[in-house]
């Protein structure tokens, strides 16, 4: 058998009762959500191929890029690839680009 529980609440009005529930739950949420460990995105990574496409330069001057250290290349299995937040800010390559267009 389950027991009924019950709360007597006097002399507050419905709008203060609501008001004070309103607080009480967000404070546990805020407090639930700090305790969450936050998740860093999965960095999108690019080709070789893709990095050359995106500012119209050859596969040997993006090979030269990681070699002068312009980039970084991330070696995934047998390929070779680039983080895209990476990619776009390097100062290099984006120089490059605009000289390009």
């Amino acid at each position: 058998m389950s027991t009924v529980k019950s709360v007597q609440v006097e002399q507050i009005s419905y709008k203060d009762l609501l008001q004070s529930f309103e607080t009480i739950v967000t404070e546990k949420v805020n407090e639930a959500l700090k305790k969450q460990p936050t998740q860093q995105p999965t960095p999108e990574f690019l080709s070789r191929e893709d990095v050359a496409r995106l500012f119209g330069v050859t596969l040997p001057t993006v090979h030269a890029w990681a070699n002068a250290g312009i980039l970084t290349p991330y070696k995934i299995g047998a390929k070779t690839r680039f983080k895209r937040c990476e990619v776009l800010a390097s100062p290099k390559a984006l120089k490059a680009n605009l000289k390009h267009n």
